[in-house]
């Protein structure tokens, strides 16, 4: 009886973890041949996602999933020599030094994202947006997109209700610099 059970939650398991999505042919996302297409595997860091989707614009590097939890050895390599690939043709757009400067942006990203909570959760049309939309102060979710100006950011805010759905609350300007933030809608 034991066996049958450890039996079923391991195949459980596999099954839930082996999701293995095709390869993209030219390492492009479909419908935009500008960026370039960085597949990854396994289990995605997801702040690190998010951060490099905030530079994305810059860099027109995007990541897709190519495949879940459990991958074979054949798979892998294929992942491997796509990205391999994109690699060489970042180098050649951006220069040897790319990976340096890619994950300096990627820092500095994740610095500006503290910075910004950091000046909204002090701000008063801030704390008003959010309450008037029921979300609570650490239940605060966000999109931030870097505007040309220096140290400027468009910060869209969401929550999440009871059950779990997204609630869309509003949209900022904030400026890191001077420590300004404009609603927007």
């Amino acid at each position: 009886m034991i066996r049958g059970i450890l039996l079923l939650v391991l195949m459980l398991s596999m099954i839930s973890c082996t999701t293995t999505k095709e390869l993209t042919e030219e390492n492009n996302i479909p419908g935009d041949g500008s960026y370039f297409t960085i597949l990854y595997y396994g289990y995605p860091n997801t702040e690190r996602l998010i951060l490099a989707e905030s530079i994305s614009e810059k860099w027109k590097i995007k990541y897709k999933e190519a495949a879940g939890c459990a991958i074979d050895g054949k798979t892998k390599r294929k992942i491997e020599d796509k990205n391999r690939k994109t690699y060489a043709k970042i180098e050649k757009k951006y220069g040897d030094d790319w990976k340096i400067k890619y994950e300096k942006d990627i820092i500095d990203a994740g610095i500006a994202q503290a910075d910004i909570m950091d000046i909204l959760i002090t701000n008063k049309t801030f704390r008003a947006e959010i309450e008037k939309n029921h979300i609570e102060i650490d239940g605060v979710d966000k999109e931030v997109w870097p505007l040309k100006e220096s140290g400027a950011y468009q910060v869209k805010i969401y929550g999440s209700d009871e059950k779990n759905e997204k609630i869309n609350c509003c949209t900022f300007h904030v400026n890191t610099k001077n420590k300004t933030v404009y609603l927007i809608k």
